[in-house]
């Protein structure tokens, strides 16, 4: 019987062991690629990361690089040593490489100098000696300075356009004031999209003077984490001259009519408080609606399912359609405008109880303001203070005794105090307008009003203190600045600037204070 020698089985041992532990060794190695997207802008070098953990050799491995399309494409191939691009796909040859020197160390990441939009996709990092892989997916961006010009003028102000070309992804266009407000634009921004995938935006915005005269057009991407922003200061004489005079002159001459007709105040007395109790007695959630779109326009997030539930229509589609969250809110409001006649209030109270529900801080946050514009009317509305107190203030206010023996108004102006003088003031104040909404809602929504008339309604105020030294009761005179004044001036006030309105108001008060010298 032929036997093998001893020497022999010892070889095929340590061979059999050897293979056993190199295949072993490598089972365990595994092929890393990035946890996030590689995020480029066209033009840019970058590096498609991709490495051996733990890290062994790749120098006798083979390295394939593939681009995931509609069809796989050959990006790049390391074989036997060195690169073999033979079967290269077109668009990547002369713009690939791999760090040769680092390959001893398993890092077999690739290079790709000059990205363009096309090379945004996902990438294959082979080795076919683990047979194993990792992905990674490139997104590759555009972006270009915005350009602002003066666009001629419109009513007292001055229209600017801002445009920027070049984008990609399609961005978002707004413009600040020199504090950084975000001011509302003319209209939606025109958008257009060329032959190489490139998007150009372009938004108009009528500007009032200001301090500083500075405007600033920004334009973002958040998907690619870019910016870009160019300011514009606009001369003072390119504004429309001011006619503040003018205003003054009428006001002066309404005053002279009111002091002549002093009798007729009383024909107006029954009239009068007909339409100020109508005013006064606009109410529930509609009016919160209407009196903050503008704000609710900029901040609210959940549009789309807000519009499911309130919008059962082809509106809806309209407003899925639309390409930006302000887009959607406008229309969404259009749809809800355009109820009016059948029901609109209704809708746009369910608009307001899905507001609470989804995005409650948005509400909140109007209602801080609120507390604060609205300081002296609630003082003087508010009933249900105690309870008010009771939830903010338990220890401080509710405790004390004295509290208990002041009047209504009186523990209001405690509790305002209270406001002003807390730690988180605003927190505060936001927790004081969800007790409001909850005790007295009636009182928050009768209180709703917008700028002009808050305007106005200061303007009347001051009106009445200049006129205290008349015979007419103070009542009298609200009634005859009411219908008298402003119905002359509220044509002209309406179509200047706040910044203008508030001049205006100072000076009417100086020639009325005049006149009843």
């Amino acid at each position: 019987m032929k036997t093998f020698p001893t020497s022999a089985v010892w070889c095929f041992g340590i061979l059999f062991i050897s293979v056993s532990l190199l295949t072993t060794g490598l089972s365990e190695v595994q092929v890393v690629g990035p946890a996030d997207p590689v995020v480029a802008l066209a033009g840019d070098d970058i590096i498609l990361p991709c490495s051996l953990k733990p890290n062994v050799s790749a120098e006798d491995m083979t390295v394939e690089w593939t681009g995931l399309y509609l069809t796989t494409r050959n990006v790049h191939l390391y074989r036997d040593g060195r690169d073999s691009n033979e079967e290269q796909f077109p668009s990547y040859r002369g713009r690939t490489s791999m760090f040769h020197e680092e390959l001893k160390n398993g890092n077999v990441s690739l290079k790709l100098n000059r990205v363009t939009l096309s090379d945004a996709g996902s990438y294959r990092c082979f080795i076919p000696t683990l047979m194993k892989d990792t992905t990674v997916q490139l997104f590759v961006g555009a972006v270009s300075q915005p350009v602002i010009s003066i666009d001629g003028t419109k009513g007292w102000g001055v229209v600017l356009k801002c445009e920027s070309g070049g984008w990609f992804p399609e961005p978002e266009m707004e413009w600040l004031d020199s504090s950084g407000t975000i001011l509302p634009a003319d209209g939606p921004p025109e958008r257009h999209r060329d032959s190489e995938g490139h998007y150009t935006v372009r938004q108009h915005v009528t500007v009032d003077k200001t301090d500083t005269n500075r405007f600033t057009c920004r334009v973002h991407q958040t998907e690619i984490n870019h910016l870009k922003e160019t300011e514009i200061h606009v001369p003072d004489d390119v504004f429309p001259k001011s006619q503040v005079g003018l205003i003054v002159g009428l006001i002066a001459a309404a005053v002279i009519v009111l002091l002549a007709a002093p009798a007729g105040v009383y024909m107006w007395r029954k009239h009068t408080e007909k339409k100020i109790r109508k005013l006064l007695e606009e109410q529930g959630d509609a009016q919160f609606v209407d009196i903050h779109s503008v704000h609710l326009s900029q901040r609210v997030t959940m549009v789309i399912p807000m519009a499911f539930y309130l919008i059962r229509s082809e509106r809806y589609s309209e407003i899925h359609a639309a390409r930006t969250r302000q887009d959607q809110m406008r229309r969404l409001y259009q749809a809800l405008n355009s109820r009016e006649d059948s029901g609109g209030n209704q809708v746009k109270s369910d608009f307001y109880r899905i507001l609470l529900d989804l995005e409650p801080d948005v509400v909140y946050h109007l209602g801080a303001n609120f507390v604060d514009v609205h300081k002296y009317q609630l003082i003087q509305k508010v009933t249900k203070v105690m309870p008010i107190l009771h939830e903010l203030f338990y220890k401080e206010l509710y405790c004390n005794i004295r509290i208990h023996q002041m009047t209504r108004r009186d523990q209001m102006r405690q509790l305002y105090k209270a406001l002003e003088e807390a730690d988180d003031s605003r927190s505060v104040k936001l927790d004081f307008y969800r007790i409001l909404l909850d005790l007295e809602p009636d009182v928050v929504y009768h209180l709703g009003s917008n700028e002009e008339d808050r305007y106005l309604y200061v303007l009347i105020q001051n009106l009445s203190r200049q006129m205290g030294k008349c015979c007419l009761s103070v009542y009298d005179i609200h009634v005859v600045c009411l219908h008298v004044l402003v119905p002359i001036i509220h044509h002209v006030l309406s179509s200047l600037s706040t910044e203008v309105r508030i001049q205006s108001g100072e000076l009417c008060v100086k020639v009325i204070h005049n006149c009843m010298q």
